[in-house]
């Protein structure tokens, strides 16, 4: 299993390098973590939906590893911390049921939604504030 998660936890390094970008918004992440499932679909169709799952949240928190990854800015590693400990579970869950057209949005889902939302909406004011700035 080890072997796995560093393979993964490689690619979503990749996927964020990508990004070009010194931010990991919540949408960013969502995309990540959409892309990350796509990819353990792929790779990895012997394993049950609970490993993969099980597999891709062990990869993100190998990301937040001090020694591994080092090419990742700290900012990236506290989004990363913040939304392993917080949101992960509810994105998978949500993505994995919207696959299924089983969606279902649930009091977890919704304050999700409502902070990812405000977020948003906080890093677009200070884009626009930043750029009303000579």
């Amino acid at each position: 299993m080890e072997e796995n998660v560093q393979k993964i936890s490689d690619h979503i390094e990749d996927l964020i390098l990508n990004l070009a970008t010194d931010k990991l918004n919540p949408g960013k992440l969502f995309t990540l973590t959409i892309q990350s499932i796509e990819y353990l679909e792929t790779d990895y169709p012997e394993l049950s939906g609970s490993e993969k799952k099980r597999l891709l949240i062990e990869a993100f928190k190998d990301i937040l590893s001090l020694t591994k990854h080092l090419s990742l800015n700290p900012s990236f590693k506290t989004d990363i911390s913040d939304f392993v400990e917080n949101d992960i579970d509810i994105v998978i869950d949500s993505v994995i049921q919207v696959s299924k057209n089983e969606f279902q949005i649930n009091a977890e889902q919704i304050n999700c939604l409502i902070k990812y939302c405000k977020k948003l909406f906080i890093s677009c004011l200070k884009k626009k504030n930043n750029s009303d700035r000579p």
